[in-house]
């Protein structure tokens, strides 16, 4: 069964930034489930944001009462994510096919005759 989870999105990501320091950044916080960094898939860079998931509530708010977040010199946008139960195996899959769901859905449909 799936747990609840708190979600975070994190805006104006430094570009060097990786889940890997995301992940210890917000660790001062609590116990960090999951922290991506979502990049463009034909460039291979950052695309600037990423999500940061906690697993306690209290985490979770001692982040979001925390006036500013800085990160390599660089001051983060941290909203409020969607807190639902999801199966994280089905989550990852998703994040990692965004940019090949974003593409298909702007492109123009083919004309009929």
């Amino acid at each position: 069964m799936a747990q609840q989870l708190y979600k975070l999105f994190i805006r104006n990501l430094p570009w060097t930034v990786s889940s890997h320091e995301l992940r210890t950044y917000f660790s001062q916080f609590g116990y960090v489930t999951r922290a991506t960094v979502l990049y463009n898939s034909d460039t291979g860079l950052s695309r600037g944001f990423g999500y940061v998931d906690f697993n306690k509530r209290e985490a979770f708010e001692a982040v979001m009462s925390q006036p500013q977040h800085i990160l390599e010199g660089q001051r983060l946008r941290v909203e409020e994510g969607s807190s639902k139960r999801r199966n994280s195996t089905t989550d990852d899959s998703l994040s990692m096919n965004f940019d090949k769901k974003r593409e298909n859905s702007n492109s123009q449909p083919d004309e009929q005759f």
